[in-house]
Parts: structure tokens; sequence; C-alpha cells
């Protein structure tokens, strides 16, 4: 028993010097996770999926290099997404490897309203990035932008997702971005914005170039990109829905959306649908602007049908209209 006593301080100590040593060792253990987000790994991961444009336009007898973007690798069959207006004008497109090695390019289809555009190269080996959702990303989340800055090839910039639903509009089509605070500079256009686990959340497009203004840039989300890309490859263009009809709102509570023009034998001319026609609601959904109706057609699409519910005087109609394909604009060079 004197012994015990003896060897009980001793014991204790010494248990207490090792259950220190493991807690000290767990903490330190876990501290690269926990502290030190892995840019360098998430570069290491996508840097290869990562190229550079250079856009060549005619000048008089010469070829000469108008433009420097980014793209990023969509498949193993050389097909690279980047923005359309990184491609504009071009008379010749090549590709830059991160390897260094160069192709040319040819353009596979362009869409100005969502500012995206796929090449096409014949090349080996090449690594497509990974997608990720845009759906899943929240404001806060960090995120790494890779791209050529200012022809500085495969330049890198950290940042947060500032917000991920940014509305915007441009020829009456609404459009959802991505907005971060990750430096975007003329050359990032069409470069890739990746999560934590290097997988692409956003293609690079533009920031808000002015005195005062730091930090706000945009990125298109990753669902849009993909979508419109496997468009642009199956079909050369986006196919969108036409009502072929014009409409106007008086004002942000107005009755409905006046029509006034309609496009002779276009989907609205074949359903009955006139000028001075106020429509209301689209598949029993009240619409009072443009954005409304333009909203239930995308969701609605090509070749299908919608119900509309339009007032032409004092009598209430019900109409319904089979949506047509967008025709296309001719695209102006340059």
């Amino acid at each position: 028993m004197p012994r015990l006593r003896e060897w009980k301080p001793f014991l204790i100590g010494f248990i207490g010097v090792v259950v220190g040593a493991l807690l000290v060792f767990m903490t330190v253990a876990r501290a690269p996770q926990t502290l030190n987000w892995p840019v360098t790994q998430i570069v290491k991961k996508v840097d290869p999926s990562v190229v550079i444009v250079l856009n060549s336009q005619q000048q008089g007898q010469q070829l000469k290099v108008r433009g420097i973007g980014s793209g990023v690798v969509l498949n193993r069959a050389g097909d690279i997404v980047t923005n359309d207006h990184v491609v504009a004008g071009a008379t010749r497109l090549v590709v830059v490897l991160s390897n260094g090695h160069r192709y040319r390019a040819t353009l596979v289809g362009t869409d100005a309203l969502t500012d995206l555009a796929v090449i096409h190269i014949h090349a080996k080996h090449l690594q497509p990035i990974a997608f990720a959702s845009s759906k899943t990303i929240e404001p806060g989340e960090l995120v790494v932008a890779i791209g050529n800055a200012l022809g500085l090839s495969h330049t890198v910039t950290t940042g947060i997702i500032s917000a991920k639903d940014r509305v915007m509009f441009h020829d009456g089509w609404e459009y959802h971005l991505i907005q971060t605070d990750a430096a975007i500079n003329p050359g990032n256009s069409g470069g890739a914005l990746v999560n934590a686990r290097g997988e692409l959340i956003g293609l690079n497009s533009s920031k808000i170039a002015q005195a005062g203004v730091e930090g706000i840039g945009f990125a298109i989300p990753s669902d849009t990109v993909k979508e419109i890309s496997q468009q642009l490859i199956l079909y050369g263009h986006v196919k969108r829905p036409w009502l072929g009809a014009t409409v106007e709102s008086s004002g942000p509570r107005s009755f409905g959306l006046l029509v006034v023009g309609v496009v002779p034998s276009g989907p609205a001319a074949r359903a009955g649908i006139q000028p001075g026609d106020f429509i209301v609601a689209a598949d029993g959904i009240p619409v009072h602007q443009k954005e409304d109706i333009v909203r239930v057609f995308q969701n609605v699409g090509v070749g299908r049908a919608v119900r509309l519910d339009i007032m032409r005087g004092t009598q209430r109609l019900q109409k319904v209209v089979t949506l047509q394909e967008l025709p296309m604009k001719p695209r102006q060079a340059g």
C-alpha cells in the first residue's frame, strides 16, 4: 500500500502528459484542414482545364491579335466554352493550352444574349473541368477565379460569392448572374470560377469598371453554361420560344400586357390574338411586366403550347398558342 501511494502522483502526472500530448497532436493534425484553404490544390486541379483564347482580326493585309480572353475545356472531344464577346469579329481563333501548345479553333456557335460561345479544337489528352450545380452555392462561399487577366496567363484570384442571384434583363430576356469580389480583369472573361472542390460554378464574364467601385464582378452560373453550351454544340445556336407578337406594359401595376403588334403567320396570329388585346395571364400566372411572360415562356419551351388569358374590350377569352423558335438575327461583324 505505501508503494502505491508513492507511485500514484507519478501515474496521474504521466497520464496527464499523455492526454495533453494527444490533444496537441489532434489539434495540429486538424489545423491544415480547418484553417488552411487549399488554393494550391484547387489550382493544380483546375489549371489544365483553363485555356487562353486569342482573337485575331484582319487589318488590311495583316492579321493582328485584337483580343485575349480565356476559355474552359468542356469535354475530351475538344469543345471549349468562352464568352461571346471574346470571339466576336474574329478572323482566326487560336487556343493555347496550359502546357503551351497552340491550336487553331473553329467556331461551333455563339449566343450574344447570354454572352456565351463554344469553339472547337483537335487536341489529345484534354482535361475537362468538373461541373457543380450553381443552384447549390451560397453567399459567403469561398471561390477561386482562374483566367488570363490582362494577358497574364493563368492568373489566380480568390474571393467569396457576394450574391448568387443577380437578376438582369437583356433584350427582354431574364438572366441570373453570380456576383463575386474575386478580382476579374480584362482577359479573365471566359475563365473559370470554381468552388473549394475545384468544380465550375460560373464562367467569368464582366466587372463594373468605374472610379470608386471595387470588388464587383459577375459570372454566368454553371447551370446556364451547361444548358447553353449543350444547345450550341447540338444546333449551333440557342432555341428560344417565340410568341410572334410585340407586347408592352403600362407600368408596375398594369392591368396586363398590351399587344401592340402581331407578326403575320406567327404563333400569336395563328391563335387569333390581335393588336389591342390585353394578355392578363399565361398558363394561369398573372403577367404585368414583359419579364413575367418571358419567364413563363422560358419554362414552357419551343414547340409547346401555352394558354393565354386575354381581354378584348370587356370580353375575356382564352387562346392556346404553340410557341415557335425565335428567328435568328443576322450577326453583325466586329
